[in-house]
């Protein structure tokens, strides 16, 4: 009894603080999400007593957070004599500890939910083993624990993340250009739930959510949302789904609402539409906008569990002279590849470094990636829907595939991809190809099993496979040389050649542009990465182990190429100087979206030129501008011009001897949390007197750190004291377990130092509290007014009347009245005619009257502020329809008098609205709860009648 007793405490109290910090209308029911991140035990390497009993002593073990990294690396990978197979390099198993103690009703379920682990993974739970995932290192997947946890006490959760080489789980064994790093690098969480819930999305082709947007047009869209319930109980449950569309202001477009009673231990797939008309947006890489779908599961009248996932509303397809085209207009598609690891740490990065490196991308103009050449993380493809960047994404291969075992896994690992991913509004391609090696049809049909609703690409070569797209849709092809385009298949370049100073990029992309057929460019590479030396062994193939000629520097740095992307994708007026790293050997280099730029040294005119008429740049809108002019010393001074007039400016000094040191953080517009889950990287950048980087600096840069953090290195990386690239040297930054500020000093001797500062805070681990948002479910009421015989819009509540006296309704949703009165005589009309246009069932019928004055009053509506649209469209009139219609508001903030000019354009037909709605006027106003609200209308027009054909109302506030 006494232990029943205390589980419920631990259960009400857990309830009570969901209840206080939930945000308005956000219902969680039973369902918990807390982030494991912190307070893990690890220990690298196997042991010959296995760490999986409660009582094993793990003292001795190191105390770190996820993600984590098993072994920090050099910049240079070690150095290490090992081909790109990687049968030995950082392949170990890793050992993960930790104490958690689980506050759920033991009638629940528990499950573990890790977003990936290198390579192989096997779980226990107080000393006895779950079970293993050895299908794949960069999908996500679950352990059901509810068996093997002890409710209210504490709990021991061991981890053996094998990371050996292994002949089954791709890319393994084969060769990559690309480093298996290994450890637990993604985050983790404990998720509880009633037994009924809704499952997660890659348990089958129906379970969790699956958003599809079925119809897509310039001004209306349908979802359909598919949420698949299990009932994990010994007995049937009546069930109920309760599903609300919601705007970006949290307001609720449309709630659907499902019943049915699912069979003990089984599942039911609920199956919603709906339309959005109202408050309608496309999501574009201009305007990426992004609806949220929230779902409330009933076990009965009681909220058991909830779901919430994002969507857009957007259209594409390949046609023929268009290329590809968004939402009924032709867009070309330029952007990088990207590799998720970063030096030192590998593959082991926080979410704040997956968004930070998108918006950079994003600030460069940048409207795809592909995510090369495996699945990356949730919270790269969430910054790529809230920032408007499509997507490329594929499992993990290279080249080489293997045996039927292999590709079973392959296979496995591909449909998860899909179903945790295929919500995504950014995802338009699969990458259903081998890197190389062309279509595979294995991948073809998995992906279109899946998702028909997206792009596959072959994934090809110029020197093997098909010459077009095969069995998929799309002609991905890499081209550093100059490859021949297909004949007739549509193609994008997902790998083309880069150099910093951009002139690669800009061959690269030009090319491709000039064919109608081709429609994106994707260099490689959007940020340089480590990459192991390949197995054959002679001067063509030689490579150091890191690249050198991506967008972004390895540490995020941009290069000077960025700024040329920038010109050309970016609208604001650009005009930049490139660093000298590229401007050098007698030419200084120019980035701008002007029409023409001047270049002035020490405030002499060089030049005044347009852009470079290079036949190998005549697709680009903004070619760079290349001055030739050997650059000695002095200050240049570029002016950009656009239609004879100066738009803008940038200086660029020579390169001095280096004066002092500038430090600053990658990121500040983010949490920085506490506790180790996140870090920060450091730049320490070479300056000159004036403040300009020396690029060829090569100092050492020695850091040190005082308060809440601690610098990452463990003596053997060559870390601290840090080379200097281009100048500029970076290291990373922690912080402990407690928050407060963090100063990072920079050194170097003979210079003047630097320092800057930084603070940490709390890390919630609360995933629920952290990612709920206010919902506002407030009723929308729409109205249809007519006479006997009206014809009633659909979806629409029907006010029928004849009567010229207490004019009163009772609106459905709100239990709101509304009166009509006017001073003269109202008149009906619903003769069962029609009219043509949007929402022509509103317009025509209605009442009006001859002259006179008609109000509308709304009597007892609740504390808030609404809007409210009217419609006034004359069915009985011998003159044009217009819109000078004088409207008066009389509210709890008093009286407001205005002639309507919401439609711009008169009508000449009464029967005709076109292609518009009817006649309307759109008014907001505030209850105080108790003082009526009053429309008066009044007709400017003293020839006209005045009408009233039904209103739209709805809560805004």
């Amino acid at each position: 009894m006494n232990k029943t007793y205390a589980i419920l405490i631990l259960v009400l109290l857990s309830l009570q603080v969901k209840a206080q910090t939930l945000p308005n209308g956000f219902e969680a029911g039973n369902r918990t999400k807390t982030n494991l991140n912190l307070g893990w035990k690890f220990h690298l390497g196997d042991l010959k007593t296995s760490p999986t009993s409660i009582s094993f002593d793990d003292s001795s073990w190191k105390n770190v957070s996820v993600p984590h990294t098993p072994q920090l690396i050099s910049y240079e990978l070690d150095s290490i004599k090992e081909t790109w197979v990687q049968e030995k390099y950082l392949r170990d198993i890793s050992w993960y500890r930790k104490k958690l103690t689980v506050q759920a009703d033991p009638s629940q379920k528990v499950f573990i939910e890790f977003e990936a682990i290198h390579n192989a993974t096997e779980l226990w739970v107080n000393g006895e083993k779950v079970g293993n995932y050895a299908v794949n290192g960069y999908t996500p997947f679950h352990f059901d624990i509810t068996n093997f946890v002890k409710f209210g006490e504490e709990n021991t959760i061991a981890i053996k993340a094998d990371n050996t080489y292994n002949q089954t789980i791709a890319p393994d064994p084969h060769r990559t250009d690309y480093v298996k790093f290994g450890g637990l690098y993604r985050d983790v969480y404990l998720v509880t739930t009633n037994k009924i819930h809704v499952n997660f999305n890659w348990e089958d082709f129906d379970a969790g959510v699956h958003i599809t947007t079925p119809t897509v047009n310039k001004n209306n869209g349908t979802v359909t949302i598919k949420t698949t319930v299990k009932n994990e109980n010994s007995t049937a449950k009546k069930s109920k789904i309760v599903t609300n569309v919601i705007n970006k202001d949290g307001l609720v477009l449309k709630k659907l609402v499902s019943e049915i009673t699912i069979a003990a231990n089984s599942t039911h797939t609920f199956r919603q539409s709906t339309t959005v008309e109202e408050d309608y947006h496309l999501w574009s890489p201009d305007t990426p906008y992004l609806y949220r779908v929230n779902s409330v599961i009933y076990d009965d009248k009681t909220p058991v569990d909830y779901v919430e996932n994002k969507f857009g509303f957007r259209k594409f397809s390949l046609e023929k002279g268009k290329g590809f085209v968004l939402n009924g207009e032709p867009l070309f598609l330029v952007g990088a590849n990207r590799h998720q690891s970063y030096p030192n740490i590998g593959d082991a990065i926080p979410n704040s470094f997956h968004y930070n490196e998108a918006l950079q991308y994003k600030k460069a103009g940048m409207n795809i990636i592909r995510l090369s050449h495996y699945t990356q993380d949730d919270a790269f493809i969430n910054a790529c829907d809230e920032l408007g960047i499509f997507i490329y994404e594929e499992p993990s291969t290279w080249i080489e595939w293997g045996d039927d075992n292999w590709f079973a896994n392959l296979e496995k690992a591909t449909r998860t991809m899909i179903r945790n991913h295929r919500n995504h509004p950014s995802i338009i391609v699969w990458g259903a190809g081998i890197n190389h090696r062309g279509p595979v049809p294995r991948m073809q049909t998995v992906a279109k099993e899946e998702d028909p609703f997206r792009l596959t690409a072959s994934a090809s070569a110029p020197w093997d496979g098909p010459k077009n797209e095969g069995i998929t849709d799309v002609h991905a092809t890499m081209d550093y040389r100059r490859t021949e385009f297909p004949e007739s298949a549509f193609t994008m370049v997902m790998e083309h050649g880069s150099s910093p100073n951009g002139e690669v990029n800009q061959f690269h992309i030009s090319r491709y542009k000039g064919n109608k057929n081709n429609f994106a460019a994707i260099t490689w590479l959007g940020a340089d990465y480590n990459h192991l030396q390949p197995d054959i062994v002679d001067d063509q193939w030689s490579r150091d182990f890191m690249t050198t000629y991506g967008v972004l520097s390895p540490y995020r740095v941009p290069r000077p190429v960025y700024y040329w992307y920038q010109s050309e994708l970016v609208k604001k007026p650009i005009v930049h100087i490139a660093d000298e790293t590229a401007s050098k050997d007698g030419k200084v280099r120019v980035f701008s979206n002007c029409q023409e730029v001047e270049l002035y040294l020490d405030g002499k005119l060089i030049a005044r030129q347009l852009p470079d008429n290079d036949i190998t740049k005549s697709n680009l809108k903004h070619p760079s501008f290349t001055f030739k002019h050997h650059w000695k010393n002095g200050t240049l001074k570029a002016i950009g011009y656009s239609n004879g007039e100066k738009v803008t400016e940038f200086t660029r000094q020579k390169e001095g001897k280096p004066h002092h040191i500038k430090v600053e953080y990658n990121i500040k517009n983010q949490p920085f949390y506490a506790g180790g889950s996140d870090i920060r990287l450091v730049y320490a950048s070479i300056l000159d007197e004036n403040g300009t980087v020396i690029t060829n600096s090569n100092n050492n840069v020695e850091f040190s750190i005082s308060g809440a953090g601690e610098i990452i290195d463990n003596g053997k990386i060559y870390a601290n004291p840090a080379k200097v690239y281009n100048g500029v040297a970076a290291i990373y930054v922690r912080g402990i377990n407690k928050p407060g500020k963090i100063t990072i000093t920079a050194k170097v001797k003979g210079l003047k130092s630097g320092k800057a500062s930084i603070h940490t805070v709390n890390f919630n681990t609360n995933e629920v509290t952290n990612h709920a948002k206010a919902i506002y479910d407030y009723p929308i009421e729409r109205v249809d007014i007519g006479g006997d015989k009206q014809l009633v819009q659909f979806e629409w509540q029907e006010w029928t009347g004849n009567s010229n006296n207490n004019l009163k309704y009772n609106l459905e949703n709100t239990n709101a009245k509304v009166e009509i009165s006017a001073t003269t005589k109202i008149n009906w009309l619903g003769d069962g005619a029609s009219m043509l246009g949007d929402l022509s069932f509103v317009g025509t019928d209605g009442i009006y009257i001859e002259n006179g004055e008609l109000s509308l009053k709304l009597p007892d509506l609740k504390t808030g502020k609404y809007a409210i649209e009217t419609f006034h469209h004359a069915r009985k009139t011998n003159i044009k329809l217009t819109n000078e219609i004088e409207v008066t508001v009389e509210d709890a903030a008093g009286s407001f008098t205005r002639i309507s000019d919401d439609h711009i354009v008169n009508y000449y037909y009464n029967d005709s609205s076109g292609e518009r709605q009817p006649i309307s006027i759109k008014s907001t106003f505030t209850s105080d709860g108790s003082k009526t609200v009053i429309l008066r209308f009044k007709n400017v027009n003293k020839n006209g009648t005045l009408w009233l054909n039904g209103f739209i109302l709805k809560q805004i506030k």
